[in-house]
Order: C-alpha cells, then sequence, then structure tokens
C-alpha cells in the first residue's frame, strides 16, 4: 500500500465569535491540525452575511499552501429518555406485569 496521501485536506473545528463593539464575525479555530495554535477567518457581517458560507476548504494561516476544512464540531447525542435511564440502572430487565396477584 502506498503513503497517506498528504494533500487532502485536514478538519478543523470552529466556533462563532464576533468582535465586540462591531458587526464583524469570526470563525474561530482553536487548534490548528497543523501547528495547535489558535486562527480566526473572517465569517462576514452580523446582520446581513450567512456565516455558514464560509464554511468548508480554507489556506491555514500559518501555511497559505496547506489547507483545512472549517466544520462546525459534531453535536452531542441526547440525553436517553426517563424510561431508557431506567432500563440501564436495572439492566435491561423489563417490567413484569404478574396478572395473578390481582
Amino acid at each position: 500500500m502506498g503513503k497517506k496521501d498528504r494533500h487532502t485536506p485536514r478538519m478543523a473545528f470552529v466556533t462563532l465569535r464576533d468582535l465586540p463593539g462591531t458587526r464583524v464575525m469570526f470563525w474561530v479555530v482553536d487548534e490548528c491540525p497543523y501547528c495547535g495554535e489558535r486562527h480566526l477567518h473572517p465569517a462576514g457581517n452580523l446582520r446581513t452575511a450567512d456565516p455558514s458560507d464560509r464554511l468548508g476548504e480554507v489556506p491555514a494561516v500559518c501555511d497559505p499552501t496547506r489547507v483545512y476544512e472549517l466544520a462546525l464540531p459534531p453535536r452531542p447525542k441526547k440525553k436517553a429518555g426517563k424510561t431508557e435511564r431506567r432500563r440501564e440502572r436495572q439492566g435491561g430487565k423489563r417490567d413484569v406485569v404478574d396478572d395473578d396477584k390481582w
């Protein structure tokens, strides 16, 4: 097998933040996949722009010859409902109703 393709863009998870006192928004990469530093990428105007248009492949700030893909972090799993939590506590046992007692 050949070596891993080094030219494929790496994934960088971002958060949307605004610059206090202005209408400018930025996508913030907390940890660059190449250098480990924090980078900012402009996302547009607070009132008129759609910040999700700026997600995707962009050149890295630390090395413009490399690219990474700006993406939103994965959503956490939903909490289990009351009945699922109860089943987990009981070890997966189902509630058994004894009709003989009535």
